[in-house]
Parts: structure tokens; C-alpha cells; sequence
């Protein structure tokens, strides 16, 4: 199991990534293993450029690759082959592959999704979630940084899909005290808030009412062109955002909210921080995180370098922010 469960209060208490665990899930050492970015499309994720570097600090000769797959089917048949030991799971696939896993993290069945996929030696195979850390661990070390403690916290959440999931997870276990749910389908909205305990707040409008927002996740798809209709909100109270989306890197929210001098989460950093704990799991070590961030700007921001996304990373002067300080350490 991913860790304990107690249900007071609402809260569900974890012990993400205990070293028991990253034993008992580790893959299998004795022969090189293939693990894939399974989605559609993925020919841009960097994924492959954390966990090729994961695999290889812990010694092991397990390779990681894209497989584009847009139907889920595709995904169980390889999943199902001998050299597969697993993968990541992106869109649309984190909530549509949850009843082919045999067994699920805890994490996994309350959210309702999974973005991690491992094979056990008797072929089962193990469903999980990362995503919630990625989002939680990168939004306390934001408000940290801004003095801000993780408590009482007013927060918007903006999407309903499995990323949104993840973040009301994420949200939850930060003791939020206050969670609003904006989707561009109301009913969804309020299907999710009422799931987690949290409120529906169908009209963006209404934020100028609010008195403090100490936290913005958006889980909308970058290319959807979403931004607040008031941006004079961000300004006033200055949340911590974050942006699940990483490509394109500035997407129009991104661009609206450091405008407005808000403290931004990129979607590159929630993914670095979501692949260390992936690759916790997968290797049963502690994730090399400085050369995982290394990696990441090399591949994503080297003006030179040759990676697919990397286009759309721009500006490449300006890396994001936590990547930078975890390559320094």
C-alpha cells in the first residue's frame, strides 16, 4: 500500500515514498526493463530524460522511451509483454487505464487516476499517483519561500480531469481550507467539489470578491488559451500558481499571472518533481534530483540542444526557477 489511511476530518494521512515501499515496488534488477511514456501524444515529453538518468544512477540497465498511443488498449498489450516493467501515464489515459490495474496505491483509488504504472515480478500490475506530490511538494516550497504557511489556505482549482483530480488530492492534504472549482462544464465542477468537499465557483467573475487566494492550479490544456478574466485579482493578492501544462512553457495564464508578479509553479517543475518520486518507485533509491534538473535543462533550455520540445521552452534565459536551484545543490 502507498502508505496509511485515516479518514478524520476528511483528510486522507500519508506516507509517501517510505523506503519499505520503494523496496517492495522497486522492478526487478536481474535484466534490463523497458518503461515508457504511455499517452497521446507524447513525441515532446521530457520524461525520457529523467528516468534514462534515474535508471542509470542506481546502476540499473532499464531504459525509458515515448509510446504514443491513443487508444488504452495499445497500452495494456505492451504493458503485458515480457520486457515491459512499466511507465508513466499521461493524458488521455490516467483515469481510462485505472479497472486494467491489478492492484492500486491508495493514492491512486481515491483519486481516481493513475500517471504510474509498475509491473511486479507475478505480473500484476501496480497502479499509482505522483501527480499530488508533484503538485503538493513544489506548491509548500513556493508558499515557504513567500513566508506564507500552509495553513488556512483559499484556493481556486481550475479543470476536472485526472490532473485536477490530482491536485483536490494534493489541495487536501495541505489542510486548504477553502477550495473553489472552476471547469468550462459546470456540472463537472461540482461533481468533483462535492467528491473532495469542496466548492463548485462557476463564475470567474466572482473572484474580485474574494479577500485573500493564497493558491491558483491550473489544470486546464495549455493549448485551451485559458487566463482569469480579471487578472487585477492576481495582482491584489498575489497567489502562489501553478501551471500543469508545460508545453507550450508560457502559456497564456503563465504569461498573465507573472504580469501580475505572482510566484508561478511551472508544469516542467511539477513534472521533475512528480518523476523523482516515479523514480523512487521504480528504482527503490532516492532520486538523483540534482542530475534529473540537470538533465532537464540541458535538454529543455541548451540553445544548442535538439529535443523536441525544446521550441517551445522559450524564454531559454530565464529556466525555471526550481530546476536551477536543484542542479546548484
Amino acid at each position: 500500500r502507498f502508505g496509511t489511511n485515516s479518514r478524520a476530518q476528511g483528510v486522507f494521512h500519508f506516507r509517501p515514498l517510505a523506503a519499505a515501499f520503494r523496496r517492495k515496488m522497486a522492478c526487478r534488477t536481474d535484466r534490463p526493463l523497458e518503461f515508457f511514456i504511455f499517452g497521446h501524444p507524447v513525441t515532446m515529453s521530457p520524461s525520457p530524460d529523467i528516468h534514462n538518468v534515474g535508471f542509470g544512477e542506481a546502476g540499473l540497465q532499464h531504459t525509458y522511451a515515448r509510446f504514443d498511443a491513443p487508444d488504452a488498449e495499445q497500452v495494456v498489450e505492451k504493458l503485458k509483454t515480457e520486457g515491459c516493467g512499466g511507465g508513466s501515464v499521461t493524458i488521455p489515459h490516467k483515469e481510462t487505464l485505472l479497472p486494467n490495474m491489478d492492484v492500486l496505491s491508495e493514492s491512486a483509488r481515491v483519486i481516481g487516476a493513475v500517471n504510474t504504472i509498475t509491473k511486479t515480478e507475478d505480473g500484476k500490475l501496480h497502479g499509482d499517483n505522483t501527480d499530488w506530490l508533484g503538485i503538493k511538494n513544489q506548491l509548500e516550497a513556493r508558499l515557504a519561500f513567500k513566508g506564507q504557511e500552509s495553513k488556512g489556505l483559499t484556493c481556486l482549482l481550475c479543470g476536472s480531469g485526472g490532473t485536477a483530480r490530482a491536485a483536490a488530492f494534493a489541495l487536501k492534504q495541505m489542510g486548504a481550507q477553502r477550495v473553489l472549482i472552476f471547469n468550462r462544464t459546470a456540472s463537472r465542477a461540482e461533481d468533483l467539489a462535492k467528491e473532495f468537499g469542496f466548492e463548485a465557483f462557476p463564475d470567474l467573475a466572482n473572484l474580485s470578491d474574494l479577500e485573500q487566494l493564497h493558491i491558483v492550479v491550473n489544470t486546464l490544456p495549455g493549448s485551451s488559451g485559458f487566463e482569469l478574466p480579471d487578472g487585477s485579482v492576481l495582482e491584489r493578492l498575489r497567489p502562489v500558481v501553478l501551471e500543469a501544462a508545460y508545453i507550450p512553457r508560457r502559456t497564456a495564464f503563465v504569461m498573465q499571472a507573472l504580469e501580475k508578479g505572482c510566484e508561478v509553479v511551472e508544469g516542467a517543475e511539477m513534472l521533475f518533481e512528480q518523476g523523482c518520486a516515479q523514480c523512487e518507485i521504480w528504482t527503490g533509491k532516492p532520486a538523483p534530483r540534482g542530475k534529473i534538473a540537470s538533465a532537464l535543462l540541458k535538454a529543455l533550455f541548451e540553445e544548442c540542444s535538439q529535443h523536441p520540445a525544446h521550441e517551445k521552452m522559450q524564454p531559454y534565459d530565464v529556466p525555471p526557477k526550481s530546476l536551477v536551484l536543484e542542479a546548484m545543490a
